[in-house]
Parts: structure tokens; C-alpha cells; sequence
């Protein structure tokens, strides 16, 4: 195989593959419930930690309706992609 034939055939299965990675179906969302165990406020920002199935998650972001939330309360997780975020606290 000569050297261009060689940087061809390199060049097309990265393009294959860059291709197959945009044209996959993203992860759908995920919806989790948790128990909020600590709240604090940085610069205004407001981070909660929560233990979910087990798990404590340290310092996750929130909606503007979960500022008020208290140790103890029961929240929603929205988790798309690597991200999560609490969206609801629950009554």
C-alpha cells in the first residue's frame, strides 16, 4: 500500500468515526430522587449535597425553586449527560 493510499484509508476511518459519534443517539435524561443532607451559598449560588441511592453528591447546582430546600427534604435529580442538577423539591 503506498504512503498516500495509507493517510486515505487513516483519514476515512476517522471521519467514519466522528461521524458514527455526532449521528448517535444521545443518552435520554435521567430523573433521580435524593435526600438533601447540606446547603450552602457561594457568591449568591446556592449548592446542595445529596445522598441518591447511596451516593452523596457534593455541591450540586439548583433551580431558583430549590434555594429554600433544608436538610432532610426529598429532590428531584435531572442528570443529562455528565451533568446534574436538582430541579424539584418534593412536599
Amino acid at each position: 500500500m503506498s504512503h498516500d493510499a495509507y493517510h486515505a484509508r487513516d483519514a476515512g476511518a476517522r471521519l467514519a468515526q466522528t461521524l458514527g459519534d455526532a449521528l448517535a443517539t444521545p443518552t435520554p435524561p435521567n430523573i433521580s430522587y435524593g435526600t438533601v443532607t447540606a446547603t450552602r451559598t457561594i457568591n449568591g449560588h446556592t449548592r446542595l449535597t445529596v445522598t441518591c441511592a447511596g451516593t452523596t453528591l457534593t455541591d450540586l447546582p439548583c433551580t431558583t425553586t430549590c434555594t429554600s430546600a433544608k436538610t432532610g427534604d426529598r429532590c428531584l435529580l435531572l442528570t443529562a449527560n455528565h451533568l446534574t442538577t436538582i430541579i424539584g423539591i418534593l412536599a
